[in-house]
């Protein structure tokens, strides 16, 4: 016999429509009605992403195995409202080549980083300079570059001109000369060798020029300029790994996701919804790493939940 109104069609079908197309319980209930000539209450739609949520338990916590076991993982957090509350929770996610897991943690500690990523993890760590993660050791932990060009062009652009913007101004010419060489040798313009050159070359006069950034008047970039030199180390641990990439843009890419839904569907309500949002959307960013149907991996897990079957490795996954 059926388990309650909602078969795996429908369950999955709710669950994508929330994940992939960003759509709040009223409008699901709204489209549901307007599409099939159905009407569930809206506390039916939450409590079928509840059991929706339950259902993919056993695979959320494969991906964050598997994020956790992996050479290289994109981080990145984001923050997170739930109605009623006044404090500001924090999505989280982490990204490899094959998964992404997404986890809504109350803060944005060194705590809930290592949840994340693992205390004893032995990655390589791509994330900006969020001091959440400054427990990595150095030579793990590559900065994004995409970051410090942003935060050094605000230097250039500063509104005082004089000395500031002339070093801003410098030291974003450089990040950017970071880029173009970085580019040359991924496209095989230039050989290692000459790659290796130019990059010492320019990391020798970004240290120089950080380091006449400590006297600029404002000292909000003086002290911008004295941070980024602390941890000079962490803006260079791709050139011991080559091929690994400069910027963080994966994790942002499959954050944005989560941040549309914050912006166009409210805050969660509970506990549930918590963990509804961070499970389908951990399911949904894979598929589209992999390059997979949500809608038809949903459903594969659903109904094998609904059966009472293990969860099928739709992922590649040891679940």
């Amino acid at each position: 016999m059926p388990q309650g109104q909602m078969g795996p069609r429908l369950l999955s079908y709710i669950a994508v429509l929330a994940g992939e197309y960003h759509l709040s319980v009223r409008k699901i209930q709204r489209l549901l009605k307007d599409t099939y000539g159905v009407h569930f209450s809206v506390g039916a739609i939450s409590e079928a992403q509840g059991k929706v949520s339950s259902m993919l338990t056993p695979t959320h916590q494969a991906l964050h195995q598997r994020v956790k076991q992996a050479d290289v993982v994109h981080a990145d957090e984001t923050s997170h409202h739930r109605n009623g509350e006044n404090r500001t929770r924090w999505f989280w996610l982490a990204v490899t080549g094959q998964a992404v897991f997404q986890a809504i943690r109350s803060s944005r500690s060194q705590q809930d980083a290592q949840f994340l990523l693992g205390a004893d993890t032995s990655s390589i760590v791509i994330s900006d300079r969020c001091p959440s993660y400054n427990w990595l050791p150095a030579q793990r932990h590559q900065f994004c570059w995409a970051h410090i060009v942003r935060n050094l062009q605000q230097m250039a652009d500063y509104a005082g001109k004089g000395l500031t913007a002339k070093i801003g101004q410098r030291l974003t010419l450089l990040s950017k000369a970071v880029f173009r060489v970085q580019h040359r040798f991924e496209e095989h313009e230039i050989n290692e060798e000459r790659w290796r050159r130019r990059m010492q070359s320019l990391r020798k006069r970004l240290n120089h020029w950080l380091a006449q950034g400590l006297a600029v008047p404002a000292s909000r970039y003086a002290g911008r300029c004295k941070s980024i030199l602390g941890q000079e180390a962490g803006l260079w641990v791709f050139l011991n790994h080559p091929g690994l990439s400069l910027t963080n843009n994966e994790a942002e890419r499959r954050l944005r996701g989560t941040v549309i839904l914050r912006k166009i569907s409210f805050g969660t309500t509970s506990d549930r919804g918590d963990k509804f949002r961070a499970r389908v959307l951990s399911i949904i960013e894979t598929c589209k790493v992999q390059e997979l149907s949500p809608l038809a991996t949903l459903h594969g897990l659903i109904s094998a939940a609904m059966a009472k079957q293990h969860a099928p490795e739709v992922f590649n996954l040891t679940v």
